[in-house]
This record gives C-alpha cells, sequence and structure tokens, in this order.
C-alpha cells in the first residue's frame, strides 16, 4: 500500500515532467538578444555614370572600395548597388543597380582626344550650379594623352574637386572620353581613357553604344548632357 506522502511525491515528478514535455527546456524559450549591426563610420560619396540600359555604371575603383552598402542617388530617387567587378590595373569598377535611373553614355568607335581638346568634367553634386547658369560648354582641356607612365590615361588641366571620381570625361560631342580618377596636383586630373574603359567593360561582358555622331544639339550643353547619365554614389563604410 503507497502512503499518502509517498503518493504526493509521485504526482509531483510526474506534474514536473509533464510540464518539462509540454514547455521544453528553458534554454529553448530564452531568446538571444539580437546581434547589432556594427556602426558605420565613414561616408565617401563619387560619381557614376550608366553604361547600359540594364544598370550597370562605370566609376572609380576607389570610390567603392569596402564598401558595407552602396547607394546611387539621381535627383530624389535611390537605389542600392553592387560592385561587379574592379580593375586590376586601373581606377575604375563596374557597378550594378537593380534598374537604370537615367540614359547610358555613348562611347566614340575610337578614342579621339587630342592635346588641347576641350572637355567637360563634373561631379555629380556640382552638376545642379552648372545647370543654374544654362549649362557648361567645357571645363577642362587635355594636356597629354597615352603617353610614357600615364600610359591609358588622358591628363586634364581641370577644375574638378572632391566627389569629381568616377565621372565621365564628354568631348563636345558629347561622347565619353575617359572617367575621372584622380588630382595630382592643382588643376592636373588624371582621367582612365575611354580606350580602356571600354576594353574593361567588354571583359565583364558589358557592351556599351558606340557612336561618332554628336549626342547633344550644336553648341549645347555638355553639363546637361552629363546629368542625363551621371548619378551620386555613396559608400558607406564600417
Amino acid at each position: 500500500m503507497i502512503s499518502r506522502s509517498h503518493s504526493d511525491r509521485l504526482k509531483a515528478v510526474l506534474l514536473i515532467a509533464f510540464l518539462a514535455l509540454v514547455i521544453g527546456p528553458v534554454e529553448a524559450q530564452t531568446s538571444k538578444p539580437q546581434e547589432q549591426a556594427p556602426a558605420i563610420n565613414r561616408q565617401l560619396t563619387g560619381t557614376a555614370f550608366y553604361v547600359d540600359e540594364t544598370g550597370h555604371m562605370l566609376t572609380a575603383r576607389h570610390a567603392v572600395e569596402n564598401c558595407a552598402r552602396l547607394i546611387i542617388t539621381k535627383e530624389s530617387k535611390q537605389v542600392d548597388a553592387r560592385v561587379v567587378a574592379v580593375s586590376d590595373r586601373y581606377d575604375i569598377a563596374l557597378i550594378k543597380t537593380r534598374r537604370t535611373l537615367g540614359l547610358a553614355a555613348v562611347f566614340p568607335r575610337a578614342s579621339t582626344a587630342d592635346i588641347d581638346d576641350m572637355m567637360f568634367a563634373a561631379g555629380y553634386d556640382a552638376l545642379a550650379g552648372l545647370l543654374s547658369g544654362g549649362g557648361v560648354l567645357a571645363n577642362a582641356r587635355v594636356i597629354s594623352s597615352f603617353g610614357g607612365s600615364e600610359m591609358g590615361h588622358l591628363v586634364l588641366d581641370s577644375p574638378v574637386r572632391s566627389g569629381a571620381s568616377g565621372a565621365p570625361v564628354l568631348d563636345r560631342n558629347g561622347l565619353v572620353q575617359g572617367v575621372v580618377s584622380r588630382r595630382t596636383m592643382i588643376n592636373r586630373v588624371l582621367a582612365v581613357s575611354a580606350t580602356e574603359a571600354r576594353s574593361f567593360l567588354a571583359r565583364q561582358g558589358v557592351h556599351v553604344r558606340q557612336d561618332d555622331r554628336a549626342q547633344i544639339a550644336a553648341n549645347g550643353s555638355r553639363a546637361h548632357r552629363a546629368a542625363s547619365i551621371s548619378a551620386r554614389v555613396t559608400c558607406l563604410q564600417r
């Protein structure tokens, strides 16, 4: 015969076992605190421009390196972007957005930039000020091309400042003759040539439009053409 106290203890043990099956281990019921993403410590801005109708853009390599997030902004629209490829030899990179916010650039069939040719180059954020005055025909001059230690580059006498890295260099027809890389001294700017840019894009399977016909009206504003194909690129770094 089971005593009353022994019966009560048995009931208590059975109850505990039942609750353990229903509730499960305490650890399983305790949610772990969510890990917070590392804070963004640095923000870099540059310029990129569309090279096809599917969202591929060309920019400077140093403008999109080591980014936790890459954002493309054009007027009031904003989309994320990702790095597709970077050049080992030149300061250029291919990035991709899920949709196109501007027109695709047009490259010349053969690079035609010569010494003293007048060009246009400006960072995306500077274009608004240039457009407010009716646009700009040219603001840069070719002082050297494709030679010496700067092989594969245009050397420009240009006033471009921060934020212009990755901007297109446009000739009088609105065709892309280069991609702004960096300033080496006051008003001396290196731009990766259109020839090298096209070759890099071709290796990535991106086929750009090539044409020798003007993309702007006679004496038209190259600033307006730049605004139609360019956007701000923002690199958020941790």
